[in-house]
């Protein structure tokens, strides 16, 4: 076999092999995509806005922190009162 023939059979191969990984690749593509619509879905349908979701975690980062300052407000007052009936 001459070169030539050779060095194109060669390219034949690459040439397949591309196509095999560009085919794998856009599967791949296909599959983030339909992940990523069906998080989207599951995002709206319990009301909230994908593209308003940073400001969503930050209130809800607030809130929580505040329910817990509470709470440990609450645990604290239970805590002082039943120390005061344990010595009362």
């Amino acid at each position: 076999m001459d070169l030539e023939t050779e060095k194109f059979l060669n390219l034949k191969k690459l040439q397949g092999e591309l196509t095999t990984k560009k085919i794998r690749f856009e599967e791949q593509c296909k599959n983030k995509e339909q992940d990523l619509k069906t998080l989207i879905q599951e995002i709206e349908s319990k009301g909230y806005k994908p593209n308003e979701l940073k400001s969503i975690i930050q209130k809800k980062e607030v809130e929580i922190k505040e329910e817990l300052a509470t709470y440990e407000s609450e645990l604290n007052n239970v805590s002082k009162q039943l120390t005061a009936i344990e010595e009362g």
